[in-house]
């Protein structure tokens, strides 16, 4: 075990179901109807066109597959975001002794003006925290993420007093 200030978690995207559904399906039809024509007229072209719009449709669906991965380690945050399952994109690094501000989002104040917005979460519903927070790069920064129980327990015993965090539990 790499020890107790180590929390790893992987989140995926719940809130686009319809849009990867709507890809898959809208492409089926489409193949297949592109690959019915070529049966029935014979037409080469077509049974490529159909083979493209079958990849395609792949492609989009699987590019439509999005998690987030959160990693604290000691006293950082690290934000990446995983597409297909195969290629991964950092997103960001967060100190937290720099978040100024932490709890459920249908709890947290109007963004500010200028508030740069990280979102890394399954769906902005009941289950999302916010943090704001200050960043060399984004400047003053919310970020809207679904954390586990595991990870509020961490952050409650290491973010600022200040905030007034504590997870029950």
């Amino acid at each position: 075990m790499l020890g107790s200030d180590y929390r790893e978690l992987i989140v995926p995207r719940t809130d686009n179901a319809a849009q990867k559904n709507g890809i898959l399906i809208g492409g089926a039809l489409l193949t297949a109807a592109a690959l019915i024509a070529s049966l029935l007229f014979g037409n080469l072209l077509t049974m490529i066109a159909a083979l493209g719009i079958g990849f395609g449709t792949w492609w989009l669906w699987t590019c439509s597959r999005i998690e987030y991965e959160y990693v604290i380690t000691g006293d950082e945050l690290t934000l990446t975001k995983i597409l297909a399952e195969s290629r991964r994109k950092p997103m960001t690094a967060i100190l937290l002794n720099k978040v100024t501000a932490f709890g459920r989002l249908r709890e947290a104040p109007a963004r500010g003006a200028g508030q740069t917005l990280v979102l890394a979460c399954a769906a902005q519903d009941d289950t999302a925290y916010y943090a704001d927070f200050d960043h060399d790069t984004l400047g003053h920064a919310r970020l809207i993420w679904t954390p586990n129980d595991d990870i509020l327990e961490y952050l409650s015993k290491h973010l600022p007093r200040n905030i007034g965090f504590r997870y029950p539990g």
